[in-house]
Order: structure tokens, then sequence, then C-alpha cells
């Protein structure tokens, strides 16, 4: 009997190390589904899952519960010994699963991590943002590593998509719980549910999983366990497609009343050769070189190329590009030498047109420009298809000045003389531009990570022990704001250092006080004031000529950021908000600046792609009625000079580099223009001047506000 009993808690044993897929020699903590059942009772159950053929913790989100507790402090689980978070997660919606991973700190309640899109979670330390797909047995991961809040993007994993971290540092040792969140949810529209096969914590990655039965993506690329109006179904379809376009293009033309550039003609002012700033008392204005009033309305991302990600995923992919293949391969490519990615756009394209594929790609793209009445070539795009094809163009700058010392983030020693001297190598990219009319202008950066939430940088020099020049000028500031009296500085903050040298190695893991809080900020400011200064002096000694369109914040998160902004000839930020734009008024009063949207967008999953991306709407009609909103209303505004929508191709399903998968495209993976929005696009771009000059009143209709599905 003994023997028997042996065998049986043995075979069972090894059973639920199958079904946790562990390792070989690794043996996780696994956080008790039947537990988390008892402590979520409203929205949890067990029962036989469908994606997992056992009992599988199911979650039904609810309009008024979408969150689950999985740990908490005096749980068995031991959570200093583990690197990795791994959650066996499966759904079966037609829409992507949005799961916030939520870590809490012992005895702090705080305002809630907000995130891009203005949604706040509330009181978490810390929360990840990931993003699973559809009817795709998962490994969630997060690594713990990421507590630190040193890095906003998780690393990608097989299957896995996005991951967004927000908030501030956390230790371990200071974690009080962690929750799940569920997402999205709105009836009728989004009424999902998800199984999860295990909860473990983990020292090594997991193994991965087996082949699945039916692939992700067919030879197009396109979601192939899906069907809509619209998939391209074979290559004969694919080809009568894009020649249609090639002689829709041939055709396009701009109308009497634009000038060559895209300008207004029925207005205008000084010529000076480049495009410039102009306010005419009324409102803001770009003017084009040839002196004509001009209002930027373009698409970001305009190049021949939607890639994602292969490494680790080769097995959901039907079909993929060979290696070596004189047409074909040039579709693989390693990413910054290590994923390996794949351009399903580019196959298409090559299938249909060959070896001319990229000349007719920019006869297509130009021509639809036209037609669609966009007058820029906006950001993240082919410079080299805008400068052949003569279009105004803005120009992303690589390489932002940085130092081997970061401070919080990718916030670097600004005080370092090593910045100093990356920014004239970063400035000197500018050459070979400074003299080209086309150009409207060119951004320093995109989106700085330091600006993702309100944070004292200052402060967070002194989370750490951490050395760099940028502390040592705090501390010289610090003793002259305090006379060189220890005393002093002491009676405010509430300290006992014997002298400020003291400071250097002083590390807090909390604030002092609220005197401390504001001398930090003040300190913070003049760290942000370097930041910018530095390079806009070498930029603009290299480049006169051209516009500072500023770094495209990804939302105004801190007063940090408008005093980041009194170097820029255009405050520029990334707009995802709904229905119109986000305040912009605040920011032309605060910088005395014209301001320009750098990306917007609304996406919807009734088509081929499972998430919405940042704005949501629920059908690509609706995606129209979204945009001819946003533009018109964005322009009667008298400080906005520009909008960009993001993106011009569609994403690809199983995730390009980090893991986005979203219907944000004007034309889809197969080169297929989305009719609803390009038609709702071109009756508004013709609008634009009349709309700004208050001669006709803007479109006026909005659409119902959904839960987007991003991560």
């Amino acid at each position: 009997m003994k023997h028997f009993i042996f065998i049986l808690v043995t075979v069972l044993s090894m059973l639920l190390f199958s079904c946790n897929n562990t390792p070989k020699g690794e043996y996780p903590d696994h956080i008790d589904l039947n537990t988390v059942t008892q402590r979520n009772q409203s929205i949890t159950s067990m029962e036989n899952g469908s994606g997992y053929n056992q009992n599988v913790l199911k979650i039904a989100p609810g309009h008024a519960n979408n969150q689950v507790l999985i740990w908490k402090e005096g749980d068995p689980v031991n959570l200093n010994k583990a690197n990795y978070l791994v959650c066996e997660i499966w759904h079966n919606n037609t829409f992507s699963g949005v799961i916030n991973v939520n870590f809490y700190k012992k005895g702090k309640q705080d305002s809630g991590v907000v995130t891009q899109s203005g949604q706040s979670d509330p009181d978490p330390q810390i929360s990840a943002k990931i993003g699973i797909l559809p009817e795709l047995k998962t490994q969630m991961i997060f690594p713990l590593s990421f507590l630190d809040a040193q890095d906003i993007f998780l690393d990608r994993y097989p299957r896995q998509l996005k991951g967004t971290v927000l908030g501030n540092r956390l230790k371990v040792e200071d974690i009080s719980r962690i929750t799940l969140n569920f997402a999205p949810y709105k009836e009728p529209h989004f009424t999902p549910e998800f199984e999860i096969a295990s909860i473990s914590l983990r020292e090594e990655l997991p193994e991965a999983y087996p082949k699945p039965e039916v692939p992700l993506a067919d030879q197009f690329g396109q979601w192939a366990r899906k069907e809509w109006p619209g998939k391209t179904k074979n290559e004969e379809e694919l080809k009568q497609m894009n020649d249609s376009l090639l002689d829709l293009a041939r055709e396009a033309h701009l109308p009497n009343s634009r000038s060559k550039y895209g300008g207004w003609k029925e207005k205008q002012f000084e010529a000076t050769g480049y495009f410039r700033t102009h306010h005419d008392g009324k409102r803001w204005w770009l003017v084009d070189p040839n002196g004509y009033a001009f209002l930027s309305v373009g698409v970001d991302g305009m190049g021949p190329s939607a890639s994602g990600m292969t490494e680790g995923q080769e097995d959901l992919l039907k079909w993929m590009p060979e290696k070596g293949d004189p047409l074909l391969g040039e579709a693989l490519y390693e990413r910054n030498g290590e994923n390996t990615m794949v351009d399903y756009f580019k196959t298409n394209l090559m299938r249909v047109f060959g070896e001319q594929w990229k000349t007719k790609w920019d006869t297509i793209t130009s021509g639809l420009m036209q037609q669609y009445r966009f007058n820029t070539i906006a950001n993240w795009s082919d410079i080299q298809f805008a400068r052949k094809m003569k279009k105004p163009y803005v120009l992303p700058l690589s390489n932002f000045p940085s130092t081997e010392i970061k401070l919080y983030r990718d916030f670097p020693d600004v005080f370092a003389p090593e910045y100093k001297e990356e920014a004239k190598s970063y400035a000197a990219q500018l050459k070979k531009y400074k003299n080209d009319p086309w150009l409207i202008g060119y951004f320093l950066r995109n989106e700085p990570n330091w600006a993702f939430g309100e944070h004292n940088l200052a402060f967070e020099m002194f989370v750490t022990d951490q050395q760099s020049h940028t502390k040592e000028r705090f501390v010289e500031w610090i003793a002259s704001t305090y006379s060189e009296n220890i005393s002093e500085l002491n009676d405010a903050w509430g300290l006992n250092l014997n002298n400020f040298e003291e400071l250097h190695n002083k590390v807090f893991d909390e604030m002092p006080n609220e005197t401390a809080r504001k001398d930090f900020y003040r300190f913070s400011e003049r760290m942000v004031e370097q930041y910018v200064d530095v390079p806009c002096d070498e930029v603009e000694k290299v480049d006169p000529n051209h516009l500072n369109l500023g770094m495209r914040y990804a939302w105004i998160s801190s007063d940090l950021l408008y005093k980041a902004g009194e170097r820029f000839d255009v405050f520029s930020i990334n707009g995802y908000s709904n229905p119109g734009p986000p305040g912009t008024k605040e920011i032309a009063r605060r910088s005395g600046k014209p301001v320009m949207i750098g990306e917007f967008h609304f996406g919807a999953v009734d088509r081929g792609l499972p998430a919405t991306g940042i704005q949501a709407a629920l059908s690509q009609e609706a995606r129209g009625t979204a945009y001819r909103y946003y533009v018109e209303q964005g322009f009667t505004r008298p400080e906005l000079v520009g909008i960009h929508y993001f993106t011009w191709t569609d994403q690809p399903i199983f995730g390009r580099f980090d893991g986005e998968n979203y219907n944000i495209g004007f034309v889809d993976i197969c080169n297929r223009p989305y009719p609803e929005l390009t038609e709702a696009a071109t009756k508004t771009n013709k609008r634009i001047y009349e709309v700004a000059t208050g001669q006709i009143k803007p479109f006026d209709k909005t659409i119902e506000k959904i839960p987007p599905v991003h991560y």
C-alpha cells in the first residue's frame, strides 16, 4: 500500500510539473489558484479550460470589478528568490487581452499610474500593461528587475505583445500585494473572459510552448484565424488591387488653390525660402518657402515597411521568405543585430511589382498623398522618399546626446563634459539637410522616457549612491542656496548632516519633507534647462534655416516639460485623446510658441487586427468620423499649426519590434486602403484652411467612446 501511494504521489507530481511547463532543474513557487479564486469570487471560478486541458482559473471581468488579487504580504510564495512572474494565459475573445500587473507598496497610497491614453489605475506603485493575442496559449512574463522603474518597455517574449511599465521604483521586500487587471470591458461591445492555467515565480525563463495547430498569420501576413471584408484571398487579387492603386495615383494632382508645397494661396506673407512660423494677429501659421500660409496635415511612418519580430515566433507563421532569396530575402533582417524581423508589407509589394516594387510604392504613395490632400510626410517616414518625391517633410533626429551615466531612466548626466561633446556630434547630422527647402523642421527626439509620469529628477539622483557631474553641481547649488550653512539645510530638510559634502553619498528612500521636494524640483528645472539648451545651441549653429519642432512629448506629465519648451520654435506633443486634441492653449500660453500634434490615431477591431491602438473606435466608419472631428476641431485653435496621424500602414498581427499590432493604418498589410478612413480624411483635409480662418464651421460629430485595446 505504501508503495502504491508513493507511485501515485510521484505520478501526480510529474503531471503537475508537466502542466506548468517547468524547465528541468527548476522548482518555482506556484501561486495557488484555488486561493486566488476564494479571494476574488465575484469574477473568478475554477473550471475546466477550453484553451488548456485542465482546471483553470476563469476570469470574467465586470463593470464594477476587473481586478484579481493574486498575492499579498504573508502568502507562502517567496518573491525574494524569483526573477520572473509567469502567468499561463489564454482567451478566445475577438480582440487582444490587456493585462495590467500591479504592484503595491507597503503603507503607501499613491494617486495612481497614468497611461498615455489618459487611463489611470488606482494606487499601484508600479504597473505593467501587457498585450495577449486571442486564441493563442501564452506565457505572460514580467521580469521583476523592471520594478526599479528605469525602463519603460518590457523585453519581447515569444507570443507576448507589447509591455509598458509605468510608476515609481519599488523594492521586492516592500511589495504589499500584486493584482492583475483585465481589459477591455464595456457592455455590449467588450465582455471578455480569460483562462489562467498557472501563476508562478521563477528563477529562469520558462521553456517555449509547442507549435499551435493553426498559424497566426497567413502567407500575406494577415490574421489567419479571422475573416473580414477586404481580406486578400490570393495573389491575383493582391495584384489587381495594387495595379488599380497605381493607376489612381498617376492621375492625382494638387488643386490650383494650393502652392507646390501645399500652402494656401489665399493668404500670403513674406517668403524666406524656408518654412517658418508667423502670427498674423489672430492665429499662428507655418509659412511655406514661397510665403503662403501653411497648416501641416500629414501621416507618420510613410515608408514601404511594416515589419514584425519573428525571433522565437516562427511557429506562428504559415510562410516566411527564405534567406538568400534574390528578391524576397530582402524582407528578412535583424534589428540591432539581435531579433530577426520579417516584413510582409514588402513581400506583398514584391509579389506584385518584382524588382520595381520600391519605385512603384513611391509612385502609389505619393499619388495617394495628393488624392487624400495630405501635405506633409510626417515623422518616422522614409526621408529619401520625401526628398525624391519633393514633398514637405519633418525630420526625426537620431542619437539624442547621452552619457554613460544615466540619472533617471534615459535622462543623461547633463552637466558632464561628455554631454556637450555628444551634442556636437548629434548636431552634425543636420549638415546635409540645412539647405533643403522641403524640410519643415526637425524633432530633437521622441517621447523621452524620463517624461513618462511626473518625476522629480533631482531627487531621483539621490535614490542611489551613483556619482555624477550633475550631482556635484546640485551639492554646489544647494550649499549656495543655504548660504553654505549646513544647519540651515538640516533645519529645513529635517536632516542631521555634518557638512554639505555628505550629500554626495546620501541615499534617500523617501522625500525628506515638502521643503526638500521644492528644492529638488527647483534644481530639476535647471537640469531640464541644461538638457535642452546644450543640444539646441549646437543644432542652431549647424542649421539656422529650419524649425526646431521640439521633442514630441507623450503627454504633459509635469511642469518640467513647459520648462523644456522655451527653446523650441514649435512645441510638439503626441496627442492621443478623444474626441479632439488634448489641451494646447496652456502650452501656447506658457511657452509662447505654436503647437504641433506629432501623433494621434483611432483604430478598430472590426477588420484584420485585434487591437485599436491608443484611442478606439467601434468601426472603420467611426475611425473616419473620429479623424474628421479631431483635425477640424483642432485647426479651429489659433495655436495649432500641424496635426499628424500615426501611422500610414497597419502593424503586423504578430507584433512589430516592441509588440504593437494595432489597426491604425490608412492601408493594411497588403497596401489596401481603408476607404471609410481615406474618404473622410480627404473631405477634412480639403477644408482645413477655411476651417482655420472661420470661413466654414468645423465638422462636429463625435463617436461613441469605448475602451482602447492598447499596450
